[in-house]
């Protein structure tokens, strides 16, 4: 029974972390729970522990999706549990092969593995909630996210030897704590040195750029957050309440900047028969613009992104690539079409292709909605370019928490690639990311979300991109590495020779 309580707390504290910037820290020993429940459990126990810490998990760090389905929370927390419940069969296996990097490699895997199979989901992977941490997630430009993660769940195996060691008062325990303790200290010191040297270079380059090319670096933007509830935003009698909102921030934002305004910002599905109407309305703010809006053409209909010059004139449109199971599309549609209210809602047709967009002789793409989640998507966009933009509608979620973790993965993203972004979101949180990993929001007082209101920030330029960014995802390749070589030394010496004589 303790152990499937053990995997509960795990559970829940693990996704407090994510809730709260403040409980932050608590990933940092949260998983030792989880540890034990995998080192004293059987197999058959272990299935149950699994599917009970992801329920605990994921049903405290993302509870804000039961907000739009309940169904859907579901049918996802299942879904990740089987990664949970692979971990706990297999760190079993592992937990007595060299753990304290066995089971961070394992985790490091499973992760990637969340990200790539089926649509992918790697919300709320450890290291995001580090993200406020500057001075250690700057690693994460050679080794990425995941790599964050791998040194959070090494120290809960530390926090684990330690407590074994207390109870059973071992020897051999003490010498593995020693080592463990050694090897973490010189992890951690290095990071914390590579941080401190790039931070300091980074800056001493910059302003050094800065003084030769006269302000150079900059690029001024204007981000618009309006704050339409979801109930407004498609409601025809609210029409001309949110056009209004939409044109009231545009007018008062800086005439020298590119204004943005979020995902799907324009309450109408734009055609060829109204676009008029659009580029009428653009032409009256009279600024250069990013807006979002549902794009119809062909019969098919796309989430997009236009850029405007000042007489609403659309220069260029990227339509969204990666899009949401059953928000934007519903897949295995034929397999599924005995429920009812799939086959109510309707398809978002994909785009096709990346597209890079200019605006005073730099160049940006777009990211629309969660594609910032995706890190191999960021990576795409990331070459060739110089800034980020990302349009998002978070107003579905009507939650601060979520708001939060949707920061901290575009943080990350940042600091992965050595790219700035830039975030409107429609009821926030609206912000830019240096490459460095430095935020600075859009604020109404303390509040960052579910107020409207705009700010121009002076985009950080770089066109250095990082390790990460050319080579990508090594560092789980590595751990996969680690784990066979870690099982074929312990098969081996499990399984002599035939020609191994004993002296």
């Amino acid at each position: 029974m303790i152990i499937f309580l053990f995997s509960a707390l795990s559970g829940l504290l693990t996704g407090l972390s994510f809730n709260f910037n403040s409980l932050s820290f608590l990933v940092w020993f949260s998983l030792t729970f989880l540890i034990w429940a995998v080192k004293n459990s059987r197999w058959q126990k272990g299935i149950a522990c699994g599917f009970i810490f992801a329920v605990c998990y994921y049903g405290v760090s993302i509870f804000w999706v039961s907000r739009v389905t309940v169904l859907g929370l579901v049918v996802l927390i299942t879904y990740l549990s089987l990664y949970y419940v692979l971990f706990f069969l297999s760190g079993r296996y592992l937990s007595n092969k060299l753990f304290i990097l066995t089971i961070p490699c394992l985790w490091v895997i499973l992760e990637f593995l969340k990200e790539i199979v089926w649509c992918g989901f790697g919300w709320a992977n450890l290291g995001y909630s580090q993200y406020k941490n500057i001075y250690l997630i700057q690693i994460a430009d050679i080794f990425g996210e995941k790599f964050i993660s791998f040194l959070i769940v090494m120290v809960n195996c530390l926090f684990f030897e330690i407590a074994y060691c207390l109870k059973h008062k071992n020897k051999y325990s003490k010498r593995k704590i020693i080592w463990s303790l050694a090897l973490i200290v010189i992890i951690f010191l290095s990071c914390f040195t590579y941080s401190f040297l790039y931070l300091k270079k980074s800056q001493t380059d910059f302003l050094s750029q800065e003084s030769q090319s006269s302000g150079k670096g900059f690029l001024k933007v204007s981000v618009i957050q309006p704050n339409i509830i979801q109930e407004l935003k498609w409601n025809e009698a609210s029409l001309g309440f949110v056009l209004k909102r939409i044109n009231s921030l545009g007018a008062s934002t800086d005439e020298d900047s590119l204004v943005i305004f979020p995902e799907a910002a324009w309450p109408a599905i734009v055609s060829e028969d109204n676009f008029f109407e659009f580029k009428r309305f653009f032409s009256e703010i009279n600024r250069n613009t990013l807006v979002g809006a549902v794009t119809e053409r062909d019969g098919k209909f796309y989430n997009t992104a236009l850029l405007l010059d000042k007489k609403g004139e659309c220069l260029t449109l990227y339509n969204k690539v990666k899009l949401v199971p059953f928000g934007e599309y519903v897949p295995f549609r034929k397999l599924l079409k005995f429920i009812g209210v799939l086959n109510s809602l309707g398809d978002i047709t994909p785009g096709s292709e990346l597209t890079q967009f200019t605006y005073e002789g730099k160049h940006f793409s777009v990211l629309i909605c969660f594609e910032d989640i995706f890190p191999f998507q960021v990576r795409r966009f990331s070459r060739n370019n110089d800034f980020l933009v990302n349009i998002t509608n978070d107003a579905w979620f009507r939650s601060q928490s979520e708001a939060n973790q949707h920061l901290s993965i575009m943080t990350l993203r940042a600091v992965e690639n050595r790219i700035s972004i830039v975030r409107s979101s429609n009821t926030g949180i609206s912000a830019q990311v240096s490459f460095r990993g430095q935020i600075e929001e859009l604020k109404d007082g303390n509040k960052d979300i579910f107020f409207s209101g705009q700010r121009s920030f002076n985009v950080i330029l770089s066109s250095q991109r990082s390790f990460y960014n050319a080579y990508g995802e090594i560092f789980p390749i590595f751990c996969l590495m680690v784990i066979v070589i870690v099982i074929l030394v312990g098969f081996l010496r499990e399984h002599k020779p035939f020609f191994y004589t004993s002296r």
